[in-house]
C-alpha cells in the first residue's frame, strides 16, 4: 500500500463510511474510490471493510488494525513533508545578534567569517555592547539572540540556552607588579591595589564588584573605561591591573605582561541564548542551526 491508498481508508472510515462524502473530500470521483478501495483490498488479500447490502458499514477487524496504523502513518508523512518544505526554503533575511565587543575578538572572529561565507543571503548584524546592556535587551525584548557571559537568563524559561565556551579570569598586570610573581591569587591579595575595569555596561564590571564585596576587599583605586584597548594600556604602569578572561592571550601585545589566575577559578562561562517563539524565520534558523553544529 502507498500513502495515498492509505488515505483513501482513512477517509473512508472518518466520514462514516459514506463513499460519496469521502470522493468529495478527496477530490476523486464516487465511482473512482469504490474502485480504489475494492483493488486495495484485492493487493493485501484482506477484506477490509464490512458490507451491508453492497454498501460499506464497518471495519472488519483486520481493517482496524490497518486503519489504526494508517493513521499513525499519515501523521509522520504529513510532519516529514512539512519538516522538508521548511528545511528546502532558501534561507535568507537578517537576522540580529548582540555580543560583547571582547567576547567577539576573542571567540567569534572566526565563526561569523564561517556563517556569512557559508551562506552569503543570510545577513548577520552584530550590535556590540556590553553584556549587562544586550543581558536588559533580551529581558525587554529588544533583542532575540544574544552571547552573554555568566547570565541568569540560563534559567529563564522565556529562552532557550547553551554554552559555547567556559574560560576562566585572570587579573593582568605588568611584569614588575608586586604581584605578578605569583602562580595563583587570592582575592585577598587585591587589598590595596589598583584596578582597572569594564564599566557598567559589561556583565564582568558587576561580577567583579560581586567578589570585591563578597570578600571584604578594600581597593586602593578603581578605574572604569568601556574599551578593554585602554585598559590594557593601563596595566604597563606597574602599579595597575585589570580583570580580563585568560582568552584574550594573543589578542593584545604582552609584552612585559602577565596574567595571573584565581586559585579559586573565577569562570567566563559564555552562553548563546535566544528566545523562544513559535515559529522562526530562515535566516533565524540558520543561525541557531550554525552556532548548535559549531560549537557542540
Amino acid at each position: 500500500m502507498n500513502i495515498l491508498q492509505l488515505k483513501y481508508i482513512v477517509a473512508v472510515v472518518e466520514n462514516d463510511f459514506n463513499i460519496t462524502q469521502a470522493s468529495k473530500e478527496l477530490f476523486i470521483s464516487q465511482p473512482a474510490l469504490s474502485k480504489c478501495i475494492t483493488q486495495i483490498e484485492k493487493d493485501v488479500n484482506l477484506m477490509i471493510f464490512e458490507r451491508h447490502k453492497g454498501r460499506l458499514s464497518g471495519l472488519t477487524p483486520d481493517g482496524q488494525l490497518i486503519f489504526e496504523h494508517a493513521k499513525k502513518i499519515i501523521t509522520d508523512f504529513d510532519d516529514m513533508m512539512r519538516l522538508i518544505e521548511q528545511r528546502s526554503k532558501v534561507e535568507e533575511g537578517e537576522v540580529v545578534i548582540g555580543i560583547p565587543p571582547l567576547v567577539i575578538t576573542a571567540l567569534f572572529a572566526d565563526f561569523l567569517n564561517f556563517v556569512m561565507e557559508k551562506n552569503p543571503r543570510v545577513r548577520i548584524k552584530v550590535l556590540e555592547y556590553g553584556g549587562h546592556i544586550l543581558d536588559e535587551m533580551m529581558g525587554n525584548e529588544k533583542l532575540d539572540f544574544s552571547v552573554l557571559v555568566d547570565t541568569e537568563k540560563v534559567n529563564d524559561p522565556r529562552f532557550v540556552t547553551f554554552p559555547v565556551h567556559i574560560g576562566q579570569f585572570a587579573m593582568y598586570m605588568g611584569v614588575n607588579n608586586q604581584l605578578a610573581s605569583k602562580k595563583s591569587l587570592r582575592w585577598s591579595d587585591l587589598n590595596g591595589a589598583s584596578v582597572g575595569i569594564v564599566d557598567e555596561s559589561y556583565t564582568t564590571y558587576h561580577l567583579f564588584h560581586k567578589y570585591i564585596k563578597d570578600n571584604c576587599i578594600r581597593l586602593n583605586t578603581v578605574y572604569t573605561a568601556y574599551s578593554s584597548d585602554y585598559l590594557f594600556a593601563t596595566i604597563r604602569n606597574d602599579r595597575n591591573m585589570t580583570l580580563m578572561p585568560e582568552d584574550i592571550n594573543g589578542i593584545f601585545d604582552m609584552k612585559g605582561i602577565v596574567a595571573v589566575p584565581f586559585e579559586i577559578p573565577v569562570k567566563w562561562e559564555v552562553s548563546f541564548i535566544y528566545r523562544k517563539k513559535n515559529s522562526y524565520s530562515t535566516a533565524e534558523k540558520y543561525l541557531i542551526d550554525s552556532f548548535r553544529s559549531y560549537f557542540i
